[in-house]
Formats: structure tokens, C-alpha cells, sequence
């Protein structure tokens, strides 16, 4: 059953510049590191070489006792910078196998990367968007922006999917509006946080 979990050790914004965004528990947050204080034969180390090897480019691993021990020791590691969590992530509204507690919906690609790490309080600016995409976009954020719950992802799977083909009709109006690429490779992304 444990190996069946899609399971990622995830800490605050990749970006340490993006302060705003710290209220974000989606996908698209910090994986743990090679400690660099503490030497290769460490277990730390150890269990980062295992997180690459199992996780690879994304991050995705399957031994929850394994990645609850990095995380334990990371967070003993920073005590009082951050706070490693791990989260089981499921496609849509499928149900966790670990019963953890539900974070939210993120719209995520991959597992990884996502469009909520600030909340969709973040965007382009108006003067460089024809208006008829700019309303759209604006209708969009009046829209959910309050359906986003305290973690800055949806509270359910529905309204994040809806969300989501709204997003898709603006990059298809107006390509590249938030990212560069086809949003037809993010989808609803179940959190929940493992304890």
C-alpha cells in the first residue's frame, strides 16, 4: 500500500525572494537538500541520496516512513527556519492512502510546479493585455480568489477544476499570458499533509 503513495517533502518558497507568497502549501514549494554541515555517511545524507534516486527530477517518492525521517531530520537540522512537511498528492478528488489531513487543491503540473503559489494575486500587468483578456482574467481572480482557503489552494477538487479550464481559455486567447507551454498539463491536485 505505502508504495503506491505519491508522497513529497516540501518546506516554504523556492524562491526566498517571493515573501508574499509564503502562505502557499501547494506543490510547488522547496524539496530538501544535501546538508552540506554534516557529513556524506550522515543519515541525512543518506536519506537525501535515496530521496534523488526514488524521487528523481520531481520529487516523487513512495517510503513514507523514509521520507518522514528526512523530514524529522531536516527539521531538527533548521530548527526555527522552516518546517518540512510531508504531503500524499492525489490526481483530482481521488482519496489519500494515508488518511492524512487535507491542505487543499493546488493546480499543479507534474507534482511540482503549479499556478497558486501566490494565491492568483500575482499576474501581468494591464497595460501590456488586451482588455477583453484582462476582464477575463480580472473576473477570474473576483471569482476564486475567495474560495482559496488558508493555505492558499481550493477547499474542493470541483471548483479548482473549473478554475482551472477558465485559466486554459485565457492561454488560449492570449498564449503564454501565464506561463509558456499548454496549461492542458496541470491538473487538480489533492494535498494532504502526512503526521
Amino acid at each position: 500500500m505505502r508504495e503506491l503513495m505519491k508522497l513529497l517533502i516540501l518546506d516554504g518558497p523556492r524562491d526566498t525572494r517571493s515573501v508574499e507568497c509564503s502562505g502557499y502549501r501547494g506543490t510547488d514549494r522547496a524539496h530538501p537538500t544535501y546538508c552540506d554541515a554534516l557529513p556524506e555517511s550522515h543519515e541525512i545524507n543518506r536519506l537525501f541520496f535515496w530521496f534523488l534516486q526514488a524521487g528523481g527530477e520531481l520529487g516523487v517518492v513512495g517510503d513514507l516512513n523514509k521520507a518522514l525521517r528526512f523530514a524529522e531530520l531536516w527539521n531538527a537540522q533548521i530548527s526555527g527556519q522552516g518546517t518540512f512537511e510531508v504531503v500524499e498528492v492525489t490526481d483530482g478528488d481521488a482519496s489519500p492512502e494515508s488518511g492524512g489531513t487535507l491542505l487543499g487543491f493546488d493546480l499543479s503540473a507534474g507534482y511540482n510546479n503549479s499556478l497558486l503559489p501566490c494565491g492568483l494575486k500575482s499576474g501581468p500587468k494591464a497595460d501590456a493585455i488586451p482588455a477583453t483578456v484582462w476582464d477575463a482574467w480580472e473576473s477570474i481572480r473576483r471569482s476564486y480568489i475567495p474560495e482559496l482557503n488558508c493555505n492558499w489552494l481550493f477547499q474542493s477538487a470541483d471548483i479548482s477544476s473549473t478554475c482551472l479550464q477558465e485559466m486554459i481559455t485565457i492561454q488560449d486567447a492570449l498564449p503564454n499570458f501565464f506561463e509558456g507551454g499548454d496549461l492542458r498539463s496541470f491538473q487538480t491536485t489533492g494535498l494532504y499533509r502526512v503526521s
